[in-house]
């Protein structure tokens, strides 16, 4: 069952800050995704990432990332909670159930960061063999790399439900085989209509059977296969959000 469980989280979750000291002995590119893990103490820490160019420009990419509502399974529709059971999501997400977006967070017990521009919370309910459920944090960033070129990063972070409730007072508490995911997409503007995305994933992890040598294959083979239809995704949103633009 706690292997289904990681099969749920890994498409959209996604880097961790790791342990530093944690040795990756196993790598491997997967499709174009590299994959790699590797053990501290009793923790099992999993990473994958990918870069592409697009040929759309960099709000376009961006608009498309954060578009968390429009991705779900909508064969799950009955099993949906907090969301209308008539509304049908464009993209289909193998185990993604229903996305809340929580734009109206509580404004105390956090800080903006420098160069913050968005932060919200997501919470995800997925199915596969059995409900679960997680929140997310979600930030924004927006500058300048050292070229000028202007960046954006989108975070997301799975929450405790400690930390859950510093932002919203959460519909559902965890329950996850992770301890913490973090996912990052960082944009880089090449030119009005050309971007640069490169996706990172994390996850680390006590649970017995990921922990376990034999479940490394499917594991990798998992990361590898979510992170590529992700990136599918958002390709297929920046060309609609670019023909939009040019249209009005």
């Amino acid at each position: 069952m706690a292997v289904y469980k990681f099969l749920l989280c890994v498409g959209w979750l996604i880097t961790i800050q790791a342990f530093a000291d944690t040795k990756m002995d196993k790598k491997e590119s997967i499709n174009g995704v590299s994959v790699q893990t590797g053990k501290h103490d009793g923790t099992r820490i999993y990473r994958g990432s990918i870069t592409k160019m697009f040929p759309y420009g960099i709000q376009s990419v961006k608009n498309s990332i954060v578009n968390f509502q429009d991705r779900c399974n909508n064969s799950f529709k009955s099993r949906r909670q907090y969301t209308e059971k008539s509304v049908s999501c464009k993209y289909h997400n193998e185990n993604l159930v229903e996305t809340i977006v929580v734009k109206d967070i509580k404004k105390s017990g956090w800080v903006k960061e420098t160069n913050e521009t968005d932060r919200f919370i997501l919470g995800r309910k997925v199915y596969n063999r059995g409900s679960f459920g997680y929140y997310e944090l979600v930030t924004v960033h927006e500058g300048k790399d050292a070229h000028n070129k202007k960046t954006v990063s989108i975070r997301q972070k799975m929450l405790t439900d400690k930390e859950a409730k510093k932002y919203t007072n959460p519909l559902f508490n965890k329950d996850s085989a992770f301890d913490e995911t973090i996912g990052t997409f960082t944009l880089t503007e090449v030119s009005p209509n050309e971007t640069t995305l490169t996706y990172e994933y994390s996850a680390e992890t006590e649970h017995w059977i990921l922990n376990k040598e034999v479940s490394i294959p499917q594991v990798f083979a998992s990361i590898s296969k979510s992170i590529n239809d992700l990136v599918k995704t958002v390709a297929a949103e920046s060309s609609v959000l670019t023909r939009d633009l040019a249209s009005n």
